[in-house]
């Protein structure tokens, strides 16, 4: 099994997080490719120290990675740097200039200390990364063999220079993040022959090179939520991800159900039709009128013609989406809106039941200020769905809910 890994500066957390997860779940990794941070993470993983790494990143701060004034670190920390704002972030942070480029003294400090080039090298496990070289106009994609001895913590950092970073040379040549070239270096490892593949985003800053998937079997890790800025090594930022990564990769990888949530469900279809179908004629005709939706039709061709295939429009699920698919999105709304804890591993009926012990309506009326030829219109939803989302869950949730004594 290969793994990928994107850089991201700080959202590099998530990664160590995940890779908790494959750890649990027993799974071999025999290739590792990183550009960035994900080069960082990559060589830790590859020398087998995830405690060190956990610790590592569970207890980050700004000032163990940059040398940097606190007052300038509170202006970029929340910063996303990419290709399209790095001219407005250098030109807003005139001190970062006055010293070209950020102090990342700490950051090689911690490298030296936890990354050991013999225990790399030494590993059987292949590591590839990549860094752009400014000085001879090429990018670089290296495995260990191609890193002289002895230097390996020196093309870490260089993989991992970021633009607003002072840059160091290597043997007499200056380096560039290699996210300038491939953020995500899937293909490095297709070049040694790896088929399986788990690719851990972090969509950061940086280009992804196009990818000829055939005859691969690649399983992607996607962040459930906003991994903050890329200068964020905050240590509340990086615990949030740290959960997010690992409870991501479980989601994904034991295909529990949810998008936020790990959501275990073994009911079929028609289990959840039927709970659509509980909401009755009141609540259906309520957020017809919310929708704008003809209110002549029968109220159950209503729901199954009309509103559902609006929900799922409105919920941001694929139209092909299932009943199921369509239920525990509109839990997942609702249970974010309650503040239910999200790290944790649930059984539907406990998240179920979580779910409608918890829930507070919103009460709020807004679309009903709207004028009825306005709301069937998509910009208009659109431009609305922030408010409308919750006064429909309001009448989904109630609709749902069991009757008092009741068992759905």
């Amino acid at each position: 099994m290969g793994l990928v890994l994107e850089g991201g500066g700080a959202k590099g957390s998530y990664q160590v997080g995940a890779w908790k997860a494959l750890k649990e779940l027993g799974i071999e990794i025999n290739g590792v490719a990183g550009t960035s941070v994900g080069a960082l993470n990559g060589a830790m993983i590859v020398q087998g120290d995830f405690e060190k790494a956990y610790e590592i990143w569970s207890n980050i701060t700004p000032s163990s990675i940059i040398k940097i004034d606190d007052k300038l670190f509170e202006k970029i920390k929340n910063l996303d740097v990419t290709p399209d704002n790095i001219q407005i972030f250098i030109k807003n942070l005139k001190e970062i200039l006055k010293n070209k480029g950020l102090d990342i003294s700490p950051l090689r400090k911690l490298i030296s200390r936890h990354i050991f080039e013999d225990k790399v090298r030494n590993s059987g496990i292949d590591f590839g990364i990549v860094t752009v070289s400014i000085s001879e106009l090429k990018p670089l994609e290296l495995f260990l063999e191609d890193i002289p001895e002895g230097k390996l913590n020196d093309y870490l950092i260089a993989s991992a220079s970021l633009p607003v970073f002072k840059l160091e040379k290597v043997d007499g040549k200056l380096f560039l993040d290699g996210g300038f070239f491939d953020n995500l270096p899937i293909n490095l490892l297709v070049s040694r022959g790896y088929k399986d593949i788990i690719a851990i985003r972090l969509y950061g800053m940086g280009r992804n090179r196009k990818v000829n998937k055939k005859g691969l079997n690649i399983t992607y890790i996607n962040p459930s939520d906003n991994l903050g800025g890329t200068l964020d090594f905050t240590t509340e930022r990086a615990q949030e991800n740290l959960n997010m990564g690992y409870f991501d990769t479980l989601r994904v990888l034991k295909r529990y159900k949810g998008k936020k949530y790990c959501i275990i469900s073994n009911y079929k279809e028609d289990y959840f039709l039927n709970l659509l179908l509980k909401i009755d004629e009141k609540n259906v005709m309520d957020i017809a009128n919310k929708l704008g939706l003809p209110e002549s039709i029968p109220y159950r061709r209503l729901l199954l013609e009309k509103i559902i295939p609006k929900l799922t429009e409105i919920l941001d699920l694929e139209n092909t989406a299932t009943y199921e698919e369509l239920v525990i999105a509109v839990l997942e709304k609702a249970a974010s809106q309650s503040n239910i804890d999200r790290y944790r591993i649930y059984e539907f009926d406990k998240f179920f039941d979580e779910v409608m012990g918890n829930y507070q309506p919103t009460g709020a009326g807004f679309s009903d200020r709207l004028p009825k030829i306005l709301k069937n219109k998509d910009l208009v939803l659109k431009a609305v769905k922030p408010y409308l989302v919750g006064e429909i869950l309001d009448i989904l949730i109630a609709g749902m809910k069991p009757k008092s004594g009741g068992k759905n």
